[in-house]
């Protein structure tokens, strides 16, 4: 397993019955301060240059936009089952899955998508890739244990937490993400102060990707059955949105996953 760059996408290589791949901001057609690859209808850019942004993003893996199902995010940890029937809701911004931070689908015919400018992208599958997941785990989600939740739903369809394969996608890292005391509390609380390194009484710097990776392996899956995306979205604004680091005026990325039809 591995992430790799590959043009304007970050390719996420876990068995060769899944697609799964993280976009950049490059090779959109979105005007500053979106340029060039914003994937997001919320953030004020043009809903044309949007939809060919997104429609860009699918074919590069040879799917149709059609295919693609995406919720309305709310940084908690509601994951949901989705089937073929749901395809093209939130494809185009109109009638997403609501309240919704991940989806699991055993259906090789829809495209599981979700957006991202900092957070955790959590790519899913297994041994037989039997199943796919994406979530979406912020600070918010990963202390909620959106990750465990997935693992969960997937053990009720007698998936085994030992048999999954999991890749933790570009998102901000420890380098450039301070957070506070509530945030830092809370962490604490699910994992202790390993992902937590303090900058001074009341900041401490966090790594996100190492805190889901802890629960993971609590959850049952093996620490070598997990991969981490060598890319902090702070640091490589060449290559990615930063909420967080460009002050909210910016672009989404999307991640998107899939089993070959």
């Amino acid at each position: 397993m591995q992430f790799r760059l590959d043009g304007s996408r970050v390719v996420f290589e876990a068995h060769d019955r899944v697609q799964a791949w993280f976009s950049t901001r490059r090779g959109g057609v979105s005007f500053p301060p979106f340029d060039t690859l914003n994937l997001s209808y919320g953030v004020g850019d043009l809903r044309p240059a949007v939809t060919e942004n997104r429609r860009r993003m699918l074919a590069s893996a040879g799917r149709l936009l059609e295919e693609l199902v995406m919720p309305h995010q709310v940084h908690e940890n509601h994951v949901a089952w989705v089937d073929a029937a749901m395809a093209g809701r939130g494809a185009q911004g109109a009638n997403p899955i609501p309240a919704t931070d991940g989806f699991l689908t055993e259906s090789p015919e829809l495209v599981l998508g979700l957006g991202y400018a900092d957070c955790v992208p959590i790519f899913v599958t297994d041994l037989d890739a039997r199943a796919v997941g994406l979530l979406h785990a912020g600070w918010r989600g990963t202390v909620a244990e959106i990750q465990r939740r997935g693992v969960e739903m997937l053990q009720q369809r007698g998936i085994e937490p030992q048999n999954l394969l999991v890749g933790l996608g570009p998102a901000i890292g420890a380098c450039c993400y301070e957070v506070d005391l509530p945030v830092k509390a809370a962490v604490e609380k699910l994992v202790g102060m390993e992902p937590l390194t303090a900058v001074d009484d009341t900041h401490w710097r966090l790594d996100l990707h190492l805190a889901n990776r802890r629960v993971l392996e609590r959850a049952g899956v093996r620490p070598e059955h997990i991969v981490e995306a060598p890319y902090c979205t702070g640091c490589r604004r060449d290559l990615f949105f930063s909420y967080r680091v460009e002050r909210r005026m910016t672009g989404r990325m999307g991640g998107y996953i899939c089993l070959e039809r």
